[in-house]
């Protein structure tokens, strides 16, 4: 039973789509090399008009944008993970040693002009350093 209905997926995969958007999915490839190649999205519409793919250039516009900016995703053949991402974790975002600051910081120390590094200490701010209180 299990190969009859695989033989049935792989025959409805050798026909045409239904939808139009699942049309235009299907020649995508083509479409992108005729684009590449120099031709318009629209003569590619009037194109596809004209050998029975009827939809208003609108539409074709928007089928076409939608196929290019969500690639269809495809399942692994045999149902199970990648052999790349099997027994490797991921590594944590907490091990990662970056400072998130570090950027401003930097700007900070560089940046040009007078700069009021304040102090509370007074014999600092009277005498410009510390006096040891032990002598």
């Amino acid at each position: 039973m299990i190969e009859d209905i695989k033989k049935a997926i792989a025959d409805l995969r050798q026909e045409e789509p239904t939808t139009k958007s699942g049309r235009v999915r299907q020649i995508l490839p083509e479409i992108e090399e005729a684009l590449v190649a120099g031709y318009t999205v629209k003569s590619i519409w009037k194109r596809c008009c004209g050998v029975g793919f009827q939809t208003t250039y609108k539409d074709f516009c928007t089928y076409v944008n939608r196929a290019r900016r969500h690639p269809q995703r495809t399942a692994a053949t045999s149902g199970k993970k990648n052999a790349s991402s099997m027994g490797k974790e991921p590594e944590p975002v907490d091990s990662i040693d970056c400072d998130p600051l570090a950027n401003i910081r930097r700007l900070e120390a560089n940046r040009p002009g007078f700069h009021w590094r304040g102090t509370r200490d007074l014999d600092v701010l009277v005498h410009g350093e510390k006096k040891d209180e032990m002598a």
